[in-house]
């Protein structure tokens, strides 16, 4: 039986990127479909300010990540880059098929290359690697179109799911704020595979029905 494991998640946030190498890590094998939600930590912000506090990237981010086998040496340059032309980016990119790679691409240009992905013209590039049509790309970014969408979704996360943080991590009732560990993510896919409904949907009784409501036309 096929799991859905929802993950809200944000282009900034470290633990969002480390979440997603210990999902590929603990999940393999598992019969699981991962589907990824926007999430903005700050979406009023309306200006880009502030760092990552040194003291916590080395305290907790950069071990966390060495264990997991992800490579963070150091936090983005400052200031913190506001994700919501990304998370836009992000509505065109699963339009095409591609929101997997999307989100690679640009986690990877921000935390490794520190790349600014609140600028168009980079969000644009970054696009094209992943086999986006570069023209399109930009004007859905900047489109009213798919920044109502994006905000449907954040609301909706906030709204319906009561998602306060990033990452946040639902399989079935089970819920995690924050990175889970990889015998949790298990035994939750486990349990959600044990107790879902076993369809029983008759379709023999589909070629019965229309004969009948053919008999009474």
């Amino acid at each position: 039986m096929t799991v859905t494991i929802d993950v809200w998640f944000d282009y900034i946030c470290p633990f969002s990127l480390i979440t997603r190498r210990v999902l590929q890590e603990a999940l393999p094998r598992q019969d699981v479909v991962l589907e990824w939600h926007p999430f903005e930590v700050n979406p009023d912000c309306a200006v880009e300010v502030g760092e990552y506090p040194r003291g916590i990237w080395e305290a907790e981010v950069r071990p966390l990540a060495e264990r997991v086998g992800v490579e963070l040496p150091s936090p983005p340059g400052t200031p913190l880059r506001r994700s919501r032309m990304a998370f836009l980016g992000y509505q065109f990119a699963l339009d095409h098929g591609v929101g997997t790679a999307y989100t690679e691409r640009v986690s990877t240009a921000y935390f490794h290359e520190w790349a600014d992905i609140s600028d168009p013209v980079e969000l644009t590039r970054l696009a094209a690697e992943v086999g986006l049509d570069p023209r399109a790309y930009r004007a859905a970014i900047l489109s009213e179109r798919y920044t109502r969408r994006h905000l449907d979704a954040v609301a909706e996360a906030r709204g319906r799911h009561g998602v306060t943080m990033v990452p946040t991590v639902a399989i079935g009732p089970w819920r995690r704020e924050g990175v889970p560990g990889k015998e949790e993510l298990l035994r939750a896919v486990e349990r959600a595979a044990a107790t879902a409904p076993t369809p029983t949907t008759p379709l023999e009784s589909v070629p019965t029905t229309v004969a009948t409501l053919a008999r009474v036309a």
